[in-house]
């Protein structure tokens, strides 16, 4: 069985000029994040623009960053899906038979109008439901509190237990929580891993006990698994200087707000020269001149 541990890039969907993905420099680009030390992939997920790709699009993906990668290397594909008709055991099947070894499930939209807060039995009973319809292991995700779609320690570990339950990505922004989450989750299910999804926090939540991450900063691999690697030497010192080392890029990319993360993103990756170009498809836009400028003013100092 593969080893979810370590940083695992939420990997782009590299565009050219008129939209079309171009997989060649998909599967490039997951090479090269493997080199850097990746240890895995989410691949579809909302840093690689699950929710403006076509079914075809998001299964060429995986065979793309699959067949980059090998066999060895785990592969996470994102779900999104509104509910559990036949989208969803579709979607988790066809992941699995494009090379996919886990799913992630994002919580439909409808959870944040009170789902949590007035009927977590229908929650519970949605990702039980959900895991047992796919063939492979499943990960569930964790929101900030902003979001309404945070989910209450009951609720959040009762799901942690359910059959094909395997990990979760933790975006809980706030350590305070964090901990607290994490310290039931390990009680819960000491099997499940539990991956950060916090770009500006990694420090926090590696102190604390990730298992890993799987973010869109983590495109940069070496800046973000320094971070890491510090932390589970206990070598706090050095932890501390490679926080500090990448705060300037990620400021650049994840200040707010949180929608125009995916396309500063993508110019930091082109401007590094990783991908071919910024594109980006509507609703959201390409970086704009002042947003390029924050980022080409440090760029330099994160290129392998």
């Amino acid at each position: 069985m593969k080893e979810f541990k370590g940083v695992f890039p939420a990997i782009v969907a590299p565009q050219d000029a008129s939209g079309e993905i171009v997989y060649e420099a998909m599967g490039e680009l997951a090479q090269r994040q493997v080199k850097a030390g990746a240890a895995g992939f989410l691949v579809n997920g909302h840093t690689g623009e699950l929710l403006l790709l076509t079914g075809d699009e998001r299964r060429e993906a995986i065979r793309t960053v699959r067949a980059a990668v090998g066999p060895d290397v785990p592969i996470i594909a994102g779900i999104h899906t509104q509910g559990l008709g036949k989208k969803f055991p579709a979607q988790a099947e066809s992941a699995a038979e494009c090379g996919a070894d886990a799913i992630l499930v994002f919580s439909p939209f409808a959870f944040g109008r009170g789902a949590f807060q007035y009927a977590p039995e229908a929650v519970i009973d949605y990702y039980r439901q959900a895991a047992a319809m796919t063939p492979i292991p499943m990960w569930f995700m964790q929101y900030r509190p902003l979001t309404n779609l945070m989910m209450p320690r009951h609720v959040l570990t009762e799901v942690a237990t359910l059959p094909n339950v395997a990990g979760i990505k933790q975006e809980v922004e706030d350590d305070i929580h964090y901990e607290r989450d994490l310290v039931a989750l390990r009680k819960a299910n000491p099997s499940l891993a539990i991956f950060s999804a916090t770009d500006l926090g990694l420090l926090g939540n590696y102190t604390l006990g990730a298992d890993g991450c799987t973010i869109g900063l983590a495109n940069f691999v070496k800046p973000v698994k320094a971070i890491q690697d510090a932390c589970w030497a206990n070598d706090m010192k050095a932890a501390r200087q490679a926080s500090l080392d990448l705060m300037a890029l990620a400021d650049a990319i994840y200040r707010p707000p949180s929608y125009r993360w995916s396309a500063r993103l993508k110019y930091a990756l082109h401007a590094a020269g990783y991908i071919p170009g910024p594109g980006i498809r509507t609703p959201l836009f390409e970086a704009r001149a002042d947003e390029r400028k924050v980022i080409d003013a440090v760029i330099q100092d994160y290129l392998d």
